[in-house]
């Protein structure tokens, strides 16, 4: 497969996002673990909000969320498609010491940058003491559906600054904790953003859609790209003050009927590689392969992981391993264990496939674990099936937020370390997404709903 990886060099100054590498090493490589997760509701989490989709970032124990959608599946008919009624018009922050939930309105700006609150599918990343977020499709206005678009908007937020602000209903102090910036390089929605260690954003896959979801004047255009860009911030909080540089690209060259980087509404997880300490991406399933006749001619879903290793210039594989279930964005936890060299991304529900020849894509109840193991120099893809399932259809475009308490591998991108963990700890909760009262897609437009449940997840070794 031909790669075509273009990088740019000594563009400007970089804003280095606080990534760095772990400092912990691979022993010996034992035998690949096999545990299980349990999941069941928490009823200690009280009055939260009905979101999917959305982006959250949490700081001092702190929850913020905003933008994302208050229904459930979009459906494909007309009054289904993201009608601007039914985008979150709130911003919230959740303390869940004291179960309180703090809300404000969108701050007005001017032109049409706070419509991206309103907007649903940013790609968003949490690194330190800021969130990242950009893209993102929504509508411009109340009364043209047409003008329904993907935005190019790429903001910073200084999280403590912006929470406080929402505590105390300030949105003077809460637009001053936002930077701006707006480039093609983040026009996506459905992708998913990273900061690599070594400083330079990774805007990976998504689409850019444009115009209504069932509608004739819809134009859909896949990135079928890894779109690499350096970020320099040339003043303070508030202003139009981020500048985005295209720092390379990654991708296999190939037209989308052919592409792996076909891709949307996925998993990209972070991944210890190799040698115990660098970290790359691994992106599961997303959808679609390519088919003739528009968006709602649609292929299969993707079942080949695609890794990549920013540390070698940057490269990446398309791995033989045949995913065939939890294929759609779903909240996920990655863990990683160094006696074994095994790294572990665990897909809580979403999408799936009761078959492993996609005849049977549904709403699924299923946790599958994706083993990639570097014992004995080798890397190698495995399922570790769990035999206990989702107390629902729950967990598509839904977030999993680890325990507070919980001990990394590499806290700058959440992957717990395996080895500290114990038999019948709660390692952390999903959030949100889209809950559905049955399997069957043909009916979900009817039967789902955004869920504001959250569900402790356990792991027993």
């Amino acid at each position: 497969m031909k790669h075509i990886i273009t990088l740019f060099i000594g563009v400007a100054s970089l804003f280095i996002c606080g990534c760095h590498r772990s400092s912990e090493t691979t022993g010996s490589a034992g035998s690949t673990p096999t545990f299980t997760l349990t999941v069941s509701e928490d009823t200690s989490f009280r009055n939260l909000p009905e979101l999917m989709s959305f982006v959250h970032a949490v700081s001092q124990g702190k929850w913020i969320m905003f933008s994302g959608r208050t229904n459930g599946f979009h459906g494909f008919g007309v009054n289904q498609n993201f009608p601007k009624r039914l985008a979150d018009s709130l911003i919230y922050v959740y303390d869940p010491a004291i179960q309180r939930l703090y809300t404000m309105e969108i701050p007005s700006y001017g032109g049409d940058t706070g419509n991206v609150f309103l907007c649903t599918n940013l790609a968003s990343t949490q690194q330190g003491g800021y969130l990242y977020a950009c893209g993102g499709y929504g509508v411009t206005n109340d009364t043209n559906v047409s003008a329904n678009k993907t935005y190019s908007y790429f903001m910073r937020m200084q999280l403590d600054n912006a929470i406080e602000a929402v505590m105390t209903n300030n949105p003077a102090k809460f637009k001053k904790a936002i930077n701006w910036g707006k480039s093609d390089l983040v026009r996506a929605t459905g992708g998913e953003l990273y900061c690599m260690p070594d400083g330079r954003f990774y805007m990976n896959l998504g689409h850019n859609f444009e115009g209504t979801y069932a509608g004739t004047n819809s134009i859909q255009r896949y990135l079928d790209t890894i779109k690499l860009f350096n970020l320099t911030v040339n003043g303070f909080n508030g202003v139009n003050s981020l500048t985005l540089l295209p720092a390379g690209i990654i991708t296999d060259g190939l037209p989308d009927t052919t592409t792996q980087f076909h891709r949307r509404d996925l998993v990209v997880a972070p991944s210890v590689l190799a040698d115990g300490s660098s970290i790359g991406l691994a992106i599961y399933g997303g959808v679609f392969t390519y088919t003739p006749g528009g968006i709602q001619s649609a292929g299969n879903p993707f079942s080949h992981p695609i890794y990549v290793d920013y540390s070698k210039n940057p490269s990446y594989r398309v791995d033989s391993y045949n995913q065939w279930t939890n294929i759609y964005s779903t909240a996920f936890v990655s863990m990683y264990d160094s006696s074994s060299k095994s790294m572990m991304t665990s897909l809580l529900g979403g999408i799936g496939d009761s078959q492993a020849n996609f005849s049977a894509a549904n709403w699924t109840k299923v946790i599958s674990t994706n083993i990639r193991s570097f014992a004995n120099n080798k890397d190698t893809t495995m399922l570790l099936a769990n035999p206990d399932s989702l107390p629902g259809y729950i967990g598509a475009e839904a977030v999993f937020i680890p325990h507070p308490g919980i001990t990394y591998y590499n806290a700058n991108y959440k992957i717990l370390n395996y080895a500290a963990l114990t038999d019948g700890q709660v390692i952390g909760y999903i959030y949100g997404g889209i809950q559905s009262d049955g399997p069957s897609p043909n009916s979900a437009s009817k039967s789902t709903h955004a869920s504001n449940k959250v569900y402790k997840v356990v792991i027993h070794k």
